[in-house]
């Protein structure tokens, strides 16, 4: 795998789905035949499982406490989502909790799943836009995209996707992403960079639009943002979470 920037360093691992995602059997289903399993619903995100009140509980294994680089992105990763939506972290483990723990690459599991789930980071992925993309997915996004609309925007080259990571590129049925109005994020903190997976070096993913980069890791877009607070809206206003929901971060240019 060609590795062009910080992104991809340890991030992208062939045995996950989509190179950072742990899947339980249901939500592995639902992804890839198109159906409603978990009543999937957001940018490929999943209602059944988001956090209660828009508060989501986490501890940090010694791994990543002791090293201030990795405390420094962690935090910085989980700002990004509490100044621009209505998400919140409280440390402590309860019923349901992220672990964050050192591992071999970066990967979460997709929505809250029950009793202790790891957020896994290399040291390659001490930076506030990957911790922020990997809370991402368990606050319940997959990537953008998988969306059923992408290839009015983007085209996979398939020819230079490593054969065994083609799966990686598939989109899903409406049964399984509704983007709740929102544009096609070029720029989403949840999109593939234009390198993914690449076997030769050149582009994966092309932009139909002229100029437009694909995905960044500084931070949350604004259209992030907005998709997040219209997912958790009505698990914040049950008492959770509460601050804006505005705009921010990294754009698509």
């Amino acid at each position: 795998i060609y590795l062009s920037t910080v992104e991809n360093v340890g991030v992208y691992d062939p045995d996950l789905f989509e190179g950072d995602m742990i899947l339980t059997t249901e939500q592995r289903m639902a992804a890839e035949k198109g159906l409603d399993v978990d009543n999937l619903s957001g940018r490929a995100s999943i209602k059944s499982k988001l956090w209660p009140n828009g508060v989501m509980y986490y501890e940090i294994d010694s791994s990543l406490s002791g090293n201030s680089q990795a405390m420094a992105a962690i935090r910085a990763g989980m700002q990004e989502w509490t100044s621009k939506t209505c998400i919140r972290f409280k440390r402590g483990a309860g019923s349901s909790y992220a672990y964050f723990k050192k591992g071999g690459g970066c990967s979460s599991y997709v929505g809250k799943n029950g009793g202790r789930q790891d957020i896994t980071l290399a040291s390659g992925c001490w930076t506030r836009g990957i911790v922020a993309h990997e809370i991402g997915h368990a606050l319940g996004f997959f990537h953008e995209q998988s969306r059923p609309d992408r290839d009015n925007y983007v085209t996979i080259m398939w020819d230079n996707i490593i054969e065994a990571n083609k799966f990686n590129f598939q989109k899903y049925g409406r049964g399984t992403i509704d983007s709740l109005g929102t544009a096609y994020d070029y720029g989403s903190v949840m999109h593939y960079q234009s390198t993914a997976f690449t076997k030769n070096g050149k582009p994966t993913i092309v932009s139909k639009r002229p100029g437009i980069t694909l995905g960044q890791r500084r931070g949350l877009s604004s259209i992030d943002a907005r998709q997040m607070d219209l997912l958790y809206k009505k698990e914040c206003q049950g008492g959770g979470g509460g601050g804006g929901g505005g705009g921010g971060g990294g754009g698509g240019g």
